[in-house]
């Protein structure tokens, strides 16, 4: 059995932006009259800032158990645990930070007769998950389309731009 999680060395900056943004709108709001709309669309803002934060602490306590029999996943929220033999559907999606589609991030979605698993490059252990669901829904007869598999070339470059 392996065992995949998020690290917080990979989940920091996740920390600093809602850090940061929240911080920014809480102290701005200080100085807006509570009845204006520049009020509302602070207050709006530093609960976008607070969810990021709560989805990154949410993050990093996932735990990701893969082994030859299917893969699940433990932590806050519901348990989702996914057999191979019954996966449907596979696919890899790329979302890039610059224009020139130099960086960003891969994000798998497995969707299988026990639910659907979400999880992004950030993962430890992520071409590991990402082989091995491959793998499965070809066993399956499940296609994979052409653009998942044009991202899955992609998993190590953007591993490596992972810090």
């Amino acid at each position: 059995m392996t065992r995949l999680y998020y690290p917080l060395s990979r989940l920091w900056p996740d920390y600093l932006r809602a850090g940061i943004g929240l911080a920014i709108c809480l102290g701005l709001v200080l100085f807006v009259a509570p009845q204006s709309v520049i009020f509302a669309l602070l207050v709006g803002l530093s609960l976008l800032f607070a969810w990021l934060g709560a989805v990154t602490i949410w993050r990093q306590q996932i735990e990701i158990e893969l082994d030859a029999s299917g893969v699940v996943r433990r932590g806050w929220g519901r348990m989702v645990a996914l057999s191979w033999p019954t996966v449907k559907a596979v696919t890899l999606r790329y979302y890039s930070t610059r224009r020139d589609r130099s960086e960003g991030w891969l994000q798998l979605v497995i969707e299988a007769e026990g639910g659907t698993l979400r999880v992004d490059s950030n993962l430890i252990g992520f071409p590991s998950i990402v082989e091995r669901a491959f793998a499965a829904a070809e066993q399956n007869g499940v296609a994979i389309s052409e653009v998942s598999r044009l991202n899955a070339s992609r998993i190590h470059s953007v591993e490596g731009n992972q810090p």
